[in-house]
């Protein structure tokens, strides 16, 4: 029987799934940790922890994400060095998607892989997508990285390796809507419930403002304060940064259309981690996939609404807007040209 779990979840959102699970296990494993990007975790629940320091946050700066790109890689291969001892041990693999450089190197390079799970990370696990147009699709790139110790290579398929005979399954949070229904597993989760009183969440999305300008964002997020206040008395309005974005872009217009009653959360861990302590009435997002999961967690009565921007430089996703449609969140569109 495998006895070990080792785990390489590489953003916030996929670590709080990790130790769902382990925290979820029915007979107590050793469980390693591969945390490349030095996210915050839960001490207790680990055996091993292998700790990098490279940023996952999305410079606007084309040099420095060169320069991040460049000191991801040489942490990846730093790490990777420290874990090779483990590679013809028997384990189970736990990861999220095969374009992430060290993923990649570990899934194909480890011989002793007994069975191997994808962690969801949002609407990547609800439709297909490929390596096309991305680093490790390109031949070149993996010669270069197995230079450096890390063994990538190229593969043909959906990104997370779903599809492959060699993939046990996937841990979602909607495994009937997941891509590859038959092999999907339910993430644990627990339904919350409290009374609702006027109380509002926006989820922020402001990586976008590197296809729309920042101009054009503060007119969407206003166009959705004034579609929600007109008629509705507010007690707080919670506001969400996005992890990736600049967090300041919204301060300056929340605070003069909402004054006392803006709240802005500067917590970096998932929403569904910190929901409990919100207890919104209404949640608000830019079409986020995290809505999704909070469809699934909150009270029914709590209303769920993504705001869809509508913009020359933004592709209309079919894929999302059915999913929101099937599990219950309304939609509403925003015009911003």
């Amino acid at each position: 029987m495998v006895k070990i779990n080792l785990f390489i979840p590489i953003t916030p959102y996929t670590l709080s799934i990790a130790e769902t699970l382990v925290s979820s296990q029915g007979v107590k494993e050793e469980n390693i940790l591969i945390n490349p990007h030095n996210i915050t975790f839960n001490e207790k629940l680990w055996d091993k922890v292998y700790v990098g320091n490279c940023s996952r946050v999305v410079n606007n700066s084309r040099i420095l994400r060169l320069a991040n790109f460049a000191y991801q890689i040489l942490v990846f291969a730093r790490l990777y060095r420290k874990i090779k001892h483990l590679r013809n041990n028997t384990f189970n693999f736990y990861y999220v998607d095969l374009a992430h450089v060290l993923s990649n190197a570990i899934f194909f390079d480890f011989k002793g892989i007994k069975k191997s799970f994808i962690l969801e990370d949002g609407l990547l696990n609800y439709y297909c997508l490929t390596l096309k147009g991305k680093m490790l699709a390109k031949p070149y790139v993996n010669s270069f990285l197995r230079v450096l110790g890390l063994p990538t290579q190229k593969f043909e398929g959906d990104i997370t390796g779903i599809d492959r005979k060699d993939v046990t399954g996937q841990y979602v949070y909607f495994p009937e809507q997941a891509f590859m229904a038959s092999k999907s597993l339910q993430i644990p989760y627990e339904k919350l419930h409290y009374a609702t009183d006027e109380i509002f969440l926006l989820l922020g999305q402001e990586p976008i403002v590197s296809m729309i300008s920042t101009e054009e964002y503060l007119k969407a997020l206003e166009k959705i304060i004034l579609r929600c206040t007109g008629g509705n008395k507010i007690k707080r309005f919670y506001y969400k940064p996005h992890h990736h974005g600049r967090q300041e872009i919204a301060k300056g217009l929340l605070l003069n259309m909402l004054g006392s009653k803006i709240v802005f959360i500067d917590d970096f861990a998932p929403i569904h981690e910190i929901i409990h302590s919100i207890q919104p009435s209404t949640v608000l997002s830019f079409g986020s996939t995290a809505s999704l999961n909070l469809r699934l967690i909150l009270p029914e009565e709590v209303k769920n609404t993504v705001y869809l921007i509508r913009h020359r430089n933004l592709s209309r996703n079919l894929q999302l807007e059915k999913l929101f449609l099937r599990t219950g969140v309304e939609i509403e569109e925003l015009k911003v040209i």
